[in-house]
């Protein structure tokens, strides 16, 4: 009960609050995670997770914050309602992970494989994903806001309902095949 009390709360956070302060990594968090690879409504803020094997983890509801996750294996991740302000992501693997409603701003995810990933109503506002992967990514509704999407693949990506106005473009191959230099 004691469990169910604590997610409700931080979902709450979530939702309605915002985040204040940044709380550090709970230890017993980052064993359970690194265990078994299940970590729902964790706290892991600043935690060095890079190169760390996480395929088909479970850390929907968990806050990110500052992580280091360069070079992690996050493919088929479930990391819905996540929260990753300024988390560095970049060269991981997220390829078919779910992403819907993640909370990214400020995220590291250039050169990393996003190939397949669902993120709808993601935030990714002033992310950078130079030269990353979003080929046939679902980014329904997504914010972008001034992400660095220089030398992405966008092929067969989904972007309906995504204001691309302040998006810098420059090499990147756009949704239809078509290259975009706007910002080169």
């Amino acid at each position: 009960m004691k469990r169910l009390l604590a997610m409700l709360a931080l979902a709450l956070m979530f939702w309605g609050f915002g985040f204040a302060a940044a709380e550090a990594a709970i230890p017993d968090d980052v064993q359970k995670l690194l265990d078994t690879k299940k970590c729902q409504v964790c706290i892991l803020n600043d935690a060095d997770l890079s190169n760390t094997d996480l395929n088909g983890a479970n850390l929907k509801i968990a806050v990110l914050t500052g992580a280091n996750l360069v070079g992690a294996d996050l493919g088929n991740a479930n990391l819905m309602l996540t929260e990753m302000e300024g988390v560095n992501l970049s060269g991981a693997s997220l390829a078919g992970a779910q992403m819907n409603g993640a909370n990214l701003p400020g995220a590291n995810l250039s050169g990393a494989d996003l190939t397949n990933v669902e993120m709808t109503q993601a935030n990714l506002s002033d992310a950078n994903l130079s030269d990353a992967d979003l080929s046939g990514a679902v980014m329904l509704s997504v914010t972008l806001g001034t992400a660095n999407l220089k030398g992405a693949n966008l092929k067969g990506a989904n972007l309906r309902g995504v204001n691309r106005s302040m998006v810098l473009f420059c090499n990147t191959t756009m949704p239809d095949g078509s290259i975009e230099n706007r910002d080169c």
